[in-house]
């Protein structure tokens, strides 16, 4: 390459807007002055809408906890007190409302002295949702207002799993998901009024599980996922994890925002289970009891979380 492209800004400025990680660059004050075609996708934010403003404003982080990455526990502030690099699994708040899982790293920009004058963030989807993976396609078989499989193919997976643990006799982890609230939102505002949540949720949930897991539509407001070969704990800390980033993904409607509310109920299904039991067994009722932290009833390969 020649000496002239390598000092051409512009040449640079393109590099990185067609690059296929979101980069953002921050100054020492915290606002951004660069903004990339990635990152607008992963965030839903245009670069015209977010130069020149404050990183808080923009990006609303939380770890599965759902707990704010913020302050000090924030790795861009790590990375302007410090100068230190930082790497973490994050959840990002999408423009849309839904909760997406990145991967962040942060890299600080030295002046000359060495003086911090500010920070680079790359970040990238933690998981790839299975529709964009190199798996077959399952065109007519995904439900229209969610963009996931429909009931029909997730009884089909259902069904497939467990002729599979009969033979391997590995258990397999079964997450059942309500939307709180729909009912009466639907019977005030119409039945579209709803679509909305159904979205948001399905979007959190699919950007928040991995490649090898399955999400798919099962009862009205109602999702299942399918962790194969998973462990108890692994099953409960999973429940926990989705629970908690739907409680802080939210739904635009008329002006107005509003929080996702969910029940979560989890389950293993080993060898010699009855499947249609286990189903009704996890059917979420509003009479349960809120569990505050799934991996309480892991002991018993099953529990509830609500709210």
């Amino acid at each position: 390459m020649s000496s002239n492209l390598l000092d051409n800004p512009k040449l640079f400025r393109h590099v990185l807007e067609d690059l296929p990680v979101g980069i953002y660059i921050l100054d020492r004050e915290r606002r951004i002055r660069f903004w990339n075609r990635r990152a607008e996708h992963l965030t839903g934010h245009l670069a015209q809408e977010v130069v020149g403003h404050v990183q808080e404003e923009i990006v609303q982080a939380c770890d599965r906890r759902g707990n704010s990455l913020s302050g000090e526990r924030c790795p861009v502030t790590m990375t302007l007190s410090h100068g230190q690099p930082q790497q973490c699994t994050a959840f990002y708040l999408h423009k849309n409302g839904h909760r997406a899982a990145v991967k962040i790293r942060t890299r600080p920009i030295l002046e000359p002295g060495d003086a911090i004058g500010g920070a680079t963030v790359l970040f990238e989807e933690a998981f790839v949702y299975r529709e964009e993976s190199s798996g077959p396609p399952m065109y007519g078989c995904l439900d229209a207002a969610t963009g996931i499989p429909s009931r029909r193919l997730t009884r089909a997976v259902l069904n497939e799993c467990m002729a599979s643990v009969e033979e391997s006799h590995l258990g397999f982890g079964v997450l059942r998901i309500r939307l709180l609230g729909l009912e009466e939102f639907r019977s005030k505002h119409g039945p579209q009024a709803v679509v909305p949540f159904l979205r948001t949720a399905a979007h959190t949930l699919r950007h928040s599980l991995d490649v090898e897991n399955f999400l798919g539509c099962w009862e009205e407001n109602e999702f299942l996922a399918v962790l194969p070969s998973a462990s108890p704990v692994t099953v409960a800390t999973t429940a926990e994890t989705l629970w908690n980033l739907l409680s802080h993904s939210e739904v635009a409607w008329w002006g107005d925002r509003f929080l996702v509310e969910a029940e979560v109920a989890y389950t293993v299904a080993n060898a010699g289970n009855d499947l249609e039991s286990l189903l009704r067994e996890m059917k979420p009722s509003h009479s349960s009891r809120t569990a505050k932290a799934a991996v309480a009833g892991a002991a018993s390969n099953s529990g509830r979380l609500r709210g």
